[in-house]
C-alpha cells in the first residue's frame, strides 16, 4: 500500500513539474516574440493566423458547433493576392499565443476602412466565399466554440479592438506605431509607449452587490445633472 502511494505521489509530482515547465517555456517564448521584432517576424513564417473582419472572427460550421480555422502565412499571402491587397497588411497582425511546440498564433483583421458600406460588404462576402466560412459576431457564437478557440478569439478581439482605438497619441495627436507582436504602440514624436490595459473583474453575488452599492437620487438643485447616480457605500 505504501509503495502504491509513493508511486502515485511521484507520478503526480512529475506531472505537475512537467505542466509548470511547459507553462514557463511558453511564457518565455512569448516574451521573446513581444520584445524582438525580428524573432516575431520569423515566427510568422511557421505560425498560424486567425482571421477577422471588423472584429468578427472567421468561423466554419461543423455539426452543432463552430470551428475557428487557422491559416498559414503562405495561404494568407495567396488570399491577399487574389483580393488585390498588399501582403504588407500582414504586419497589422497581433500575437495572441502559442502552442506547446512553440507554434506562434496571430490574429489579423481584414476589414476594410471603406467610406462605402456597400464596398465593405462586397469585400466581406468575397472573402467568405474564398475562405469557405463566415465572419460571425463572437458573442453570437461564443457558446458554440470549444474552450481553446473561445479563449483565443476573445483575446484576439480585445487586442484588435484596442489597436483600433489607439491609432493616435493622446498627447501629440500623431499616429502611433505598433511593434511586430502588437504588444505595444509607440508615438514616434515623443516616444510615449502605450500598452494594452488588462482589467480584472471580481464576480460578486447579488447580496454582496446590494450591500456594496446603492442607487440614490441626488438633489438636482445642487448639481446640474439629474438622474440616478451610483454611490459607493462603505
Amino acid at each position: 500500500m505504501s509503495l502504491f502511494c509513493g508511486t502515485a505521489c511521484r507520478t503526480k509530482s512529475f506531472l505537475c513539474y512537467r505542466l509548470l515547465s511547459t507553462f514557463v517555456t511558453k511564457t518565455r517564448y512569448l516574451f521573446e516574440l513581444k520584445e524582438d521584432d525580428d524573432a516575431c517576424k520569423k515566427a510568422q513564417q511557421t505560425g498560424a493566423f486567425y482571421l477577422f473582419h471588423s472584429l468578427a472572427p472567421l468561423l466554419q460550421k461543423s455539426e452543432h458547433q463552430y470551428l475557428a480555422p487557422k491559416h498559414s502565412l503562405l495561404e494568407l499571402e495567396r488570399l491577399l493576392g487574389k483580393l488585390g491587397q498588399d501582403t504588407q497588411r500582414i504586419e497589422d497582425s497581433v500575437l495572441i499565443g502559442c502552442s506547446e511546440q512553440q507554434e506562434a498564433w496571430f490574429a489579423l483583421d481584414l476589414g476594410l476602412n471603406s467610406s462605402s458600406s456597400i464596398n465593405a460588404s462586397l469585400q466581406k462576402s468575397e472573402m467568405e466565399k474564398e475562405l469557405k466560412g463566415s465572419f460571425i459576431e463572437l458573442r453570437k457564437a461564443l457558446f458554440q466554440l470549444n474552450v481553446k478557440d473561445a479563449s483565443l478569439l476573445s483575446t484576439a478581439q480585445a487586442l484588435l479592438h484596442w489597436h483600433g482605438a489607439h491609432q493616435f497619441c493622446s498627447r501629440s495627436g500623431q499616429p502611433t506605431k505598433k511593434n511586430m507582436a502588437g504588444s505595444k504602440r509607440v508615438c514616434p514624436s515623443n516616444e510615449i509607449i502605450y500598452y494594452p490595459q488588462v482589467k480584472v473583474w471580481k464576480r460578486l453575488s447579488g447580496e454582496k452587490l446590494q450591500k456594496r452599492w446603492d442607487w440614490r437620487w441626488k438633489d438636482s438643485t445642487l448639481l446640474p445633472s439629474t438622474g440616478p447616480f451610483l454611490i459607493a457605500l462603505s
